[in-house]
């Protein structure tokens, strides 16, 4: 602790500050500071203040010390919420009134983290405290929101553990009560009912339940395998909407948002299986032949209902699934949906703990075959690695395709089980391929002494190697050496990816070399940005709470807070660079894992590009940046054409 503040009633002081010289300084206001103290030294104040009529009598305050160097502050005593309010500056957005409570060392500094989603990380620091009151501003609606609190010793940056608070703020009805400003809510109680008519014609009903505010109108989509999407609108006054004549096999999909000045609702959905007509079919045996011992008529009759047999196994319940799983996390019916019969499964490429990837090649529905990679499950698995299987997928889905991201082909299910079907990459892993190429060019002409400086950390790697769970043995390396330009264009594709998930709000959280595949000409795409991370290399994690973390990759936010954000996605690709100029090294290679955070904590960096590595995730450049000064790093560096990404 190296300065004080001194709180007083209104008016203007002569302040005298006791030490062997004495220091006094005017005042005006309700606080005074003093800066420069003493560690372990002590001190104390006397207050005078000035009168019209002169000067008053003295106040001295009680004796107290400084800390010693290196003192660690204690923890916040508490945290509460004062207030939520509109924003003065934005009637879409609230702020709120935080108070904290000081523990009795008094800190004058404070460390603010505080967030609502992955994507809205903020921090600031408040120096010198007085009134121990925190406004925050820009705060949506509807949303999680924790700030976490410490005190910090500002000369020697010491912190002192977390104080937390978790709160919700208000929807933005609760908070206006006004569709001209606020969305509707959610479609509450949407049933569906369908009525068969004749060749495969249904109409079907959708009801749902009256609001507590009505809005402009209602869009209602019906969504089947065969059909294209169908949409109705009818006005808000109505909680009732009728498709007629729609041809329906097996399942349809139907969705409702509710519209008004404000925005849309979120969307409600529900998937409904057709029911299928009744046909009777009447067996009518020989009169003579069926008569009892006492003479009474036998006619035997069948009625039987004509159940549709090749319902999607990906929709069916699981043998080792419950009940309320298979009811409330089966995969949506889509265009995704594939027939395992076009699938032919062939070696494996890796092994996981939960889950294994294999070779495969798949036929489209023009003939064409190509070569694919199959992921799915290992026998018996819980409804935990369904659910984030399920998840893997759906995030999947919603990514899209771009040519430097591992795009989704579909899924299937074969024997009860589900299928994830990617694009395969035929040389593997960037980490493994340019561990490969680098012992090639250890083979070659190279002085690697001279060109790089990892001997001990290949021979890490060589160790490692031996415990690894995938060799990758199928992949294809025959390239024998690597230009600074590939490397380079390696870097940009990945920047270039990352912007295309970034856009799509979706986080990786485990951006690094061997979660990039190179195919064989040169494009690298970014895989596993779904939730199974035990694929292709399982040892680099470190089990914690059910999950695996890359510790060595991950931003120290992420470390200390387990937050992922983009921003924490821009420090992995500081870490990717790494690995890519040199040639797959492990980064911090001397420094074992449970030590990573402590030596973050010291300010130690690896060598790096000038700002992924910054402290506050907010400094930190996006990936559209980089992208950009990679494009302007390779123009500069050849007057070839790089790789036509487009």
């Amino acid at each position: 602790m190296d300065s004080i503040v001194i709180k007083h009633n209104d008016g203007s002081y002569i302040i005298e500050q006791s030490t062997k010289d004495l220091i006094w300084k005017t005042s005006n206001g309700k606080f005074s500071s003093f800066s420069n103290l003493i560690a372990n030294t002590s001190y104390r104040f006397r207050l005078s203040r000035l009168m019209g009529h002169g000067v008053s009598r003295s106040e001295v305050s009680d004796w107290f010390s400084t800390y010693d160097v290196g003192y660690v502050p204690k923890k916040v005593s508490n945290v509460s919420l004062l207030k939520i309010e509109i924003d003065k500056d934005d009637v879409c957005r609230l702020s709120a009134d935080i108070r904290f409570e000081p523990a009795d060392d008094l800190s004058c500094d404070y460390n603010i983290l505080y967030w609502q989603y992955v994507h809205d990380l903020r921090h600031f620091v408040i120096r010198k405290a007085s009134t121990f009151l925190i406004h925050l501003r820009n705060l949506e609606f509807d949303r999680n929101t924790t700030i976490y609190i410490s005190s910090v010793n500002g000369g020697d940056k010491k912190f002192s553990d977390e104080t937390t608070l978790t709160f919700v703020t208000p929807s933005c009805l609760e908070t206006h009560n006004n569709l001209r400003i606020c969305p509707p809510e959610k479609v509450k109680g949407l049933r569906v009912t369908d009525v068969y008519k004749y060749d495969d014609l249904y109409d079907v009903s959708v009801n749902w339940d009256e609001p507590s505010k009505e809005p402009d109108n209602y869009t209602i989509q019906l969504e089947t395998l065969r059909e294209n999407k169908i949409l109705l609108t009818v006005l808000g006054n109505v909680t009732e909407a009728h498709f007629l004549n729609i041809k329906l096999v097996q399942q349809y999909k139907v969705s409702i948002i509710a519209d008004s000045v404000g925005g849309s609702s979120p969307v409600s959905w529900k998937i409904n299986d057709c029911n299928p007509p009744i046909e009777n079919h009447y067996i009518v045996s020989d009169f003579n032949n069926d008569r009892d011992i006492d003479g009474n008529l036998h006619v035997p009759v069948l009625n039987q209902n004509k159940l549709p047999t090749n319902t999607p196994k990906l929709l069916q319940e699981d043998k080792n699934v419950s009940k309320e799983h298979s009811e409330n996390n089966s995969l949506p019916l889509d265009k995704f949906e594939l027939s395992p019969k076009k699938l032919q499964l062939r070696d494996i490429l890796g092994r996981g703990a939960y889950g294994i990837v294999r070779f495969g090649t798949f036929q489209d529905d023009f003939g064409v075959v190509s070569n694919v990679a199959v992921k799915g499950l290992k026998d018996n698995p819980t409804v935990d690695d369904i659910n984030n299987f399920h998840k893997e997928i759906q995030i999947m889905k919603s990514a899209g395709k771009h040519p430097n991201i591992v795009s989704l082909i579909g899924y299937c299910t074969i024997y009860e089980k589900p299928l994830l079907i990617v694009e395969y990459c035929s040389n593997g892993d960037l980490q493994t391929y340019l561990r490969k190429i680098w012992k090639n060019t250890m083979n070659g002409v190279y002085d690697y002494k001279s060109q790089f400086t990892f001997e001990q950390d290949f021979q890490n790697y060589e160790n490692d190697q031996r415990n690894r769970i995938v060799e990758n043995c199928l992949y294809d390396i025959q390239q024998e050496y690597i230009t600074a330009n590939d490397l380079l264009n390696f870097a940009r594709q990945i920047a270039n990816g990352m912007e295309f998930l970034s856009s799509n709000r979706i986080v990786h959280r485990d951006l690094a070399a061997r979660n990039i595949l190179v195919c064989s000409d040169n494009i690298v795409k970014i895989s596993d940005f779904g939730l199974s991370r035990d694929i292709y290399q399982e040892n680099v994690y470190k089990k914690k709470g059910g999950g695996k973390l890359p510790l060595k990759w991950m931003a120290i936010e992420a470390l200390t807070h387990q937050m992922y954000t983009t921003r924490s996605d821009v420090w992995s690709f500081g870490i990717l660079l790494w690995e890519i100029v040199t040639l797959g090294c492990t980064p911090y290679p001397d420094i074992p894992t449970n030590n990573v955070l402590k030596l973050l904590k010291t300010g130690y960096r690896m060598e790096k590009p000038p700002n992924c590595g910054e402290n506050l995730p907010q400094s930190r450049p996006t990936f559209t940046e980089l992208r950009k000064n990679l494009d302007t790093l390779l123009n500069s560096c050849t007057d070839s054409k790089y790789l036509n990404l487009n």
